[in-house]
């Protein structure tokens, strides 16, 4: 090869190692996976995520235990990600999708929510009902390469649209029989996926 070609294929490569950390991302916090989601930041990295700034993996910690309380189910994904590599550093602009199920109830729902809005959903009668919270926002990333591996090394997120609203989620009949949901730790069917 040339070192042209040579050049766009480490490219391609590197971009396509940074989009997997995203997705490895996604996975970590639907799964609840304290240890994969440690490994998409290095060690040294911050996350500026709304009601968190700081350490990385402080925040790790931090929004696995906050998810595991506040919500019964959760999904994320990345689409839309603008990758620019320059050798062993990189910034990502990625966008967010986020979806999750709130149990009813005084306590969960004003937890997560807000009093005002938990008042409004009993006023409706509403309040003993899952909730959903959907968002969409963007990650802005600064990647860093270091022994061959890309991680984050500073995250800042964008949250730039929001819907709360009691859960039109089917429990019976119907379309139910098709809610076959994933586990949200290491039971869940992705970890004995194999290639064998």
């Amino acid at each position: 090869m040339t070192s042209e070609l040579e050049r766009r294929v480490q490219l391609i490569w590197d971009r396509q190692e940074i989009e997997r950390v995203l997705r490895r991302y996604c996975r970590a916090i639907d799964r609840l996976d304290l240890d994969l989601l440690r490994s998409v930041y290095h060690p040294d990295a911050t996350d500026a995520h709304g009601t968190f700034e700081g350490d990385a993996h402080e925040f790790a910690e931090f929004i696995v235990d906050r998810i595991r309380r506040q919500t019964s189910y959760g999904f994320h994904t990345v689409t839309n990600a603008i990758i620019e590599v320059d050798g062993d550093r990189a910034t990502s602009e990625s966008s967010y999708f986020g979806y999750h199920r709130i149990p009813g109830g005084w306590d969960s729902v004003s937890a997560f929510f807000g009093e005002g809005y938990a008042a409004s959903a009993k006023a409706d009668g509403a309040l003993d009902q899952e909730h959903e919270y959907v968002c969409g926002g963007r990650y802005l990333d600064r990647f860093a390469r270091r022994d061959g591996t890309w991680r984050i090394l500073r995250r800042r997120i964008t949250n730039e649209w929001n819907q709360c609203r009691p859960s039109a989620h089917l429990l019976e009949g119907g379309r139910a029989a098709y809610d076959l949901p994933g586990a949200r730790d290491r039971t869940d069917p992705v970890y004995d996926l194999t290639l064998d």
